[in-house]
């Protein structure tokens, strides 16, 4: 089993180096391993598309199965490869969802208008014409401006979505548009007390405009550079009530709240973010309470990096 495969599966190499298959891959999440392998027997390869439920969040995995045979046909082992189609499968989908917000945004924000604006009129003209039913009318025609600003608004946040704008990668200090995003944050969120740590990070091409919770509490950010794999790792952590398995699982998903006023689309839109900067997001809980969101960006290659730098300087 390859480092790869420890890091996707997250097991340990002594936890299946030298045993038997069906005693090294008898619970989850090798468990698809296992069952891989069995129904390679007799055949030349198998595929399969299967999913693998991790502590955090649930894999796709294209999983195939092939048999190794010597020069006489005799069976040598077998050979497992697993490919990680989740982000492939998640940008999918957040395509597809984007289409989706599309033609709501568009089906729904045409007729608000006259709607809001005929019950505006109908209050106007007959409220007091209706005697003893004015308040009636009056309440009912409040009732429907004020549940068509809510779809305006859900409109609004349809169309941010869907019409999210390309990313424009330039030269840029993730450190410094963290310190910028915290300042606002700051002046708006006096009840919480913002830490941030910070390592000295190569310059990373960034849309600067695109990169940039409970009253009271804690949240601390880091950043942190990893030169061997190329990384920057952005961390935002809180010490809220956390996320239970099955919403971290999800909280990505386009239209997914757990609040009762959320469209869930805050999320998602980080998300598609995230990826157009060709970086990754996930969650994690926060020990011993919260919650950590963890963006990981690639660094540009090595070669360069001083010419980023001089990009970066006179930007």
């Amino acid at each position: 089993i390859n480092k790869t495969a420890v890091q996707m599966l997250g097991v340990k190499t002594e936890q299946v180096l030298g045993k038997n298959y069906g005693e090294a891959f008898q619970s989850e999440p090798l468990r698809v391993v296992r069952e891989i392998i069995q129904h390679v027997r007799g055949r030349a390869s198998v595929e399969r598309e299967v999913k693998i439920m991790l502590p955090d969040q649930i894999l796709t995995v294209v999983a195939t199965a092939a048999t190794l045979r010597g020069d006489e046909g005799n069976i040598l082992g077998i050979m497992v490869f697993l490919e990680d189609i989740t982000q492939i499968q998640k940008v999918q989908r957040m395509e597809a969802w984007r289409e989706v917000a599309r033609r709501i945004a568009h089906e729904i924000k045409n007729p608000l208008t006259p709607i809001q604006l005929s019950a505006e009129r109908l209050r106007k003209r007959y409220a007091k014409l209706l005697e003893g039913n004015g308040a009636i009318l009056d309440k009912c025609t409040s009732t429907i401006i004020k549940q068509v600003e809510e779809l305006k608004n859900l409109v609004n946040e349809c169309s941010q979505f869907a019409r999210l704008p390309a990313a424009e990668l330039t030269p840029n200090d993730l450190n410094e548009i963290v310190k910028e995003a915290l300042f606002l944050f700051k002046e708006g969120h006096r009840g919480i007390d913002f830490q941030f740590q910070r390592e000295e990070l190569p310059p990373l091409e960034l849309d600067r405009d695109q990169i940039k919770v409970e009253e009271k509490g804690e949240i601390k950010i880091s950043t942190v550079y990893n030169s061997s794999s190329g990384i920057v790792q952005l961390e935002v952590a809180d010490d809220g009530c956390g996320l239970a398995p099955e919403v971290r699982a999800r909280v990505f998903e386009p239209y997914f709240s757990t609040k009762k006023d959320g469209t869930g689309l805050g999320l998602a839109i980080v998300s598609a973010i995230v990826a157009d900067h060709r970086g990754y997001i996930r969650v994690r809980p926060n020990e011993p309470k919260g919650t950590r969101f963890i963006i990981e960006l690639p660094v540009p290659d090595q070669t360069d990096f001083q010419e980023i730098r001089r990009k970066a300087a006179y930007s």
